[in-house]
């Protein structure tokens, strides 16, 4: 018993936790004929060696990004999403890429400067290098653990992210699945996280407004959207999009055209699938084609809120 003990303690990481295992769902179909579909990316630990069954290597992410510029698509956030995808150059399509957990390779130091293997330092580097691809990504952070694991630099490299056109989202305070979280214990869940936020962002909390759900699944109750929607804090809405990890591409032309959509997007986890099946989905939006006139009605813009003015 004493010696099971030790090996125990010896393992153990204070504040590392451990995440919901993803679930992988069968692919979404898409109505005959529809081409909406906008891939949302998801990746976790970016590391050589490659970090586990959720991990690639930084080879391997270098390889997509490319692969996915000579494809012809333009990173965007969930704010382009909001604003009908105006930033969208002709000859372009959508694509959005987005990070779980806050895992150190993702975002850390070399001395006092950016490591040049962690994720953000080779998106910001590749985006640098092809301006035609864009820039942006979305890190959702849980605070079950250090955020990138080093406690004294956590303010510092969430304030880097929103400086470098990047988004910070919500992961909630304690990875815990919905699927199995009472319902009443879900406002303390994404609350929770905003007060961590809160400590290292100050006013820029306002802009951490996006949900991950835990494990990557929400659960299809009648009301549960609604009540997501509802929560706020410091009197703004704190969840306006809510992401999930379901093997899936949506379909944003007949998803978004209730405010429920908004909080069931599709993401396709990266282990396990490629920039070449991405590219074979059924309802992938084709390049747009430039507008002429800014003024027309977006068929993607998020519903007004009840009582918001137009």
């Amino acid at each position: 018993m004493t010696t099971l003990a030790i090996l125990i303690l010896t393992l153990w990481t204070p504040e590392t936790g451990t995440c919901t295992p993803l679930v992988h769902a069968d692919v979404e179909d898409a109505p005959p004929g529809t081409t909406t579909g906008i891939p949302v990316l998801m990746y976790h630990h970016v590391s050589d060696p490659v970090n586990g069954y959720y991990g690639i290597s930084t080879g391997r992410f270098r390889s997509d990004l490319a692969a996915l510029d000579a494809a012809g698509f333009y990173l965007i956030t969930p704010e382009d999403l909001e604003n009908g995808l105006m930033c969208v150059p002709g000859g372009r399509r959508p694509v959005m890429l987005t990070f779980d957990d806050g895992w150190e390779d993702n975002l850390s130091f070399t001395g006092s400067d950016l490591d040049p293997d962690c994720v953000l330092a080779i998106l910001t580097d590749y985006c640098d290098e092809h301006p035609e691809f864009g820039d942006g990504a979305t890190f959702f952070i849980s605070w079950d653990k250090v955020p990138f694991g080093v406690s004294e630099q956590v303010g510092e490299k969430l304030n880097m992210i929103l400086d470098l056109n990047c988004v910070v989202g919500n992961h909630t305070r304690r990875h815990a699945s919905f699927l199995r979280l009472p319902r009443e214990d879900w406002a303390a869940s994404v609350l929770g996280a905003m007060d961590r936020f809160q400590r290292s962002l100050g006013l820029r909390t306002t802009q951490v407004s996006t949900l991950a759900y835990p494990g990557g699944g929400f659960p299809r109750e009648p009301g549960a959207e609604e009540l997501v929607a509802s929560f706020t804090y410091d009197g703004a809405q704190a969840v306006r999009m809510g992401f999930l990890a379901n093997g899936s591409i949506s379909s944003f032309g007949t998803l978004l055209e209730s405010p429920e959509g908004w909080y069931r997007i599709g993401r396709l986890d990266m282990s396990q699938y490629s920039v070449p099946e991405v590219l074979g989905w059924r309802n992938l939006m084709a390049r747009s084609q430039a507008r002429d006139d800014l003024h027309d009605p977006l068929p993607w813009r998020m519903p007004p809120v009840d009582g918001e003015r137009l």
